[in-house]
């Protein structure tokens, strides 16, 4: 239930006495270095999967190694918290991605299912010190007015690059397929097309060194009522996780499983997901907030994208799976960033990285069990599993919706110093 006394943040209310030099400008750089990793990030990730059966491992492997990537956040919840509170965030930013990076070497070179796992591992670790310290950056470089906008705009140029990675992805394949003379499928060939979006990702840490070394203020997650406050956020974004690792993690076998279709076609579809679902981003903060109140408009869309999930569940063609999961895209696409915002202006400045790193650690817990069932599912039913993965995302994002009007219908976010707002 929701507690009928409203949190208010010690420092709300008081202009923070080591205010960060952070601007709108490094929050700029940070959203541009994100598009930029997403392009060549986009790139390695649509072919994990592939390259996963290409050496030989099955539906229940592949879904213990998509949940390993899952739990990497776990095991980067000490490391993302302490470099989130000690060190500027540009710094915590590229050591992220320098973690990242090692885990795509690894999966370049080993076969072994024990050394993939280690791989998967790093990756998610480094994603969650990139994600939390760069939702707080984003955050503390913004005003409370203008932060769901930019969030948006993150989102949305994000999007826009997964769509230019995954077409440009599915297109690799065939010259690199001719040039090494091995077919599409092979090991080789695929292992080559994840070096090319690893080495386009290092592209990414240019932006991140102009960003200002500004330090963090300090400060801890406070007690009791900061605890009341993260855990009915951690409710909520354990059954956003359990649901997107029910499915979207394997959203290129989905195509490839039930219709058969080459990995050139299903690039160019899913880059037409992300650019349904950068669209939403643009529209939702921008057109349904002001109309609607953050909460209602947030809800809304989620519940809105449930009748499509259901009907891409059921769709007996291409065409009508992609229609609905781009109309579900666009509007969970729209709902999350506002959601995000809402989330990160509940915390002061100092405690944002932390809080985004915990919430960040339930949803990947959450995630990492929905992907292991999620194969097994699989292994077990075939392709018809994919549509009890895409009921269970229905029916894990319902619950969510229904949890957010439930816990947070009175609360308001006052985490910003009052000069700030």
């Amino acid at each position: 239930m929701e507690s009928s006394r409203r949190w208010t943040s010690p420092s709300a209310g008081r202009p923070s006495p080591t205010a960060p030099a952070l601007r709108r400008r490094d929050a700029s750089l940070y959203i541009v270095a994100s598009a930029l990793g997403g392009l060549g990030l986009g790139i390695a990730i649509f072919y994990l999967n592939f390259l996963y059966r290409a050496i030989g491992l099955d539906n229940l492997a592949i879904g213990a190694l998509s949940a390993a990537q899952a739990l990497g956040a776990l095991a980067g919840a000490i490391p993302a918290t302490v470099l989130a509170r000690r060190v500027p965030r540009r710094s915590a930013i590229l050591a992220g991605g320098v973690i990242t990076g090692a885990g795509i070497v690894g999966v370049l070179l080993f076969d072994a299912f024990g050394a993939l796992l280690l791989s998967a591992l790093f990756v998610g670790t480094g994603g969650i010190v990139v994600s939390s310290s760069g939702s707080a950056l984003v955050a503390d470089a913004t005003i409370g007015t203008d932060r769901a906008a930019m969030f948006g705009r993150q989102t949305a140029l994000s999007a826009l690059a997964y769509f230019i990675a995954t077409s440009i992805a599915g297109a690799l394949a065939a010259p690199v397929s001719q040039l090494l003379g091995r077919p599409e499928a092979s090991a080789l060939v695929i292992r080559a097309l994840i070096a090319t979006g690893g080495t386009l990702a290092i592209a990414s840490a240019v932006p991140i060194l102009f960003v200002r070394p500004s330090p963090v203020a300090s400060g801890t997650l406070e007690a009791p009522v900061r605890r009341r406050l993260l855990a009915r956020f951690a409710a909520i974004e354990a059954c956003f996780g359990f649901g997107a690792g029910s499915f979207l993690p394997f959203l290129n076998l989905f195509f490839a499983d039930r219709f058969g279709l080459s990995f050139a076609a299903i690039g160019v579809l899913l880059g037409v997901l992300a650019v349904a679902g950068s669209i939403g981003a643009l529209v939702h903060a921008r057109y349904a907030v002001p109309r609607l109140g953050t909460l209602r408009a947030v809800v809304t869309f989620e519940l809105a994208s449930l009748p499509f999930a259901i009907a891409a569940a059921l769709a007996g063609s291409p065409a009508l799976a992609v229609a609905a999961l781009a109309v579900r895209a666009a509007l969970m696409y729209g709902a999350a960033p506002t959601f995000t915002s809402f989330q990160l202006s509940s915390f002061t400045p100092a405690e944002r990285a932390g809080a985004s790193a915990l919430l960040t650690i339930t949803w990947n817990a959450a995630n990492a069990s929905g992907a292991s069932l999620s194969g097994l599912i699989r292994a077990t039913a075939g392709p018809p599993g994919y549509t009890v993965n895409l009921v269970t995302l229905a029916g894990a994002y319902c619950v969510a919706a229904l949890l957010t009007v439930a816990l947070f219908r009175a609360h308001e976010p006052r985490g910003d110093p009052a000069g700030a707002v």
